[in-house]
């Protein structure tokens, strides 16, 4: 099959979704045109090479040895390398969120994770290598084995993601009361401009989000809704009406003191709109 036909197929268009640089793209279409050298017996060999470098070059991207090795939780555990592959997955999940921050049973959860991962990674290991099976075969099988590569590198690196969200579904838990109070304490000064005097009654949050963390920072988007009492006209004739407002709050804090946060905006970002329409 010619590499602009491949282009078109939908598993090919999913898996290249999944990636994020110009770099990582351009390698995956370079893989494929290993795959669409017809006459080179090599050429199923050399498109698993390069997928599995594929997938090696995201976790590399994802978790640069340096910032391993500065990982509140890094101990060299190997005499031939610095930083093992597993550590790499670690980081790719945790960042530099400490062990003890975690707790036990998250660990030792994202450890049998990342066991898996490697476990099910290393059956690149029979494609790459160079057999007779692989060396000859039809068009057909060819093509099965394309798909088959393609559904391993796809599941690889929804693996990251997967090893990522443990993490983050702890901390979202853990964070919660310091994301709330933290919201609580944002009073919005666009609301003195909705009635003479605007009272804010409570602050309900309903969402939590962490959008990311890396080396230094968690960043979490909390969002919900504000209901305020609006004051308007005289004290001897005074109408009071009740209103509720959404709201988003970007805040973040250092993955060392992880439950103090800052807000990054100076206030609510509330959504008042519904009042002016």
């Amino acid at each position: 099959m010619k590499l602009k036909k491949l282009l078109t197929l939908d598993f090919i268009q999913e898996f290249e979704s999944l990636l994020e640089t110009n770099f990582e793209k351009k390698l995956f279409v370079a893989s494929l045109r290993n795959y669409a050298a017809h006459g080179n017996p090599l050429r199923f060999h050399n498109f698993a090479f390069s997928m599995r470098e594929l997938v090696l070059h995201v976790i590399q991207r994802k978790a640069p040895p340096q910032k391993v090795k500065n990982a509140a939780w890094y101990v060299r555990e190997s005499d031939n390398h610095e930083v093992t592959r597993r550590q790499q997955l670690k980081y790719c999940a945790q960042s530099n969120l400490s062990d003890a921050y975690l707790g036990k049973e998250v660990i030792d959860h994202l450890n049998e994770c990342i066991k898996e991962f490697l476990s099910e990674f290393h059956f690149f290991n029979k494609y790459t290598h160079i057999t007779e099976k692989y060396f000859d075969v039809s068009s057909e099988k060819f093509f099965l084995g394309v798909r088959d590569i393609i559904r391993m590198s796809r599941d690889s690196l929804n693996g990251l993601q997967d090893l990522e969200r443990l993490v983050i579904e702890c901390l979202e838990k853990k964070v919660n009361n310091a994301v709330v109070s933290t919201a609580v304490s944002a009073i919005p000064e666009s609301l003195s401009q909705l009635a003479n005097h605007v009272h804010i009654e409570y602050t309900q949050v309903e969402e939590i989000a962490c959008l990311g963390i890396d080396d230094e920072f968690i960043h979490i988007e909390a969002s919900g809704e504000v209901h305020v009492t609006q004051e308007y006209g005289p004290k001897h004739d005074l109408c009071e009406i009740n209103e509720s407002y959404p709201f988003i709050l970007c805040m973040k804090s250092r993955v060392s003191d992880p439950e103090k946060f800052v807000i990054l905006s100076e206030e609510l970002d509330v959504d008042t709109s519904s009042w002016y329409e």
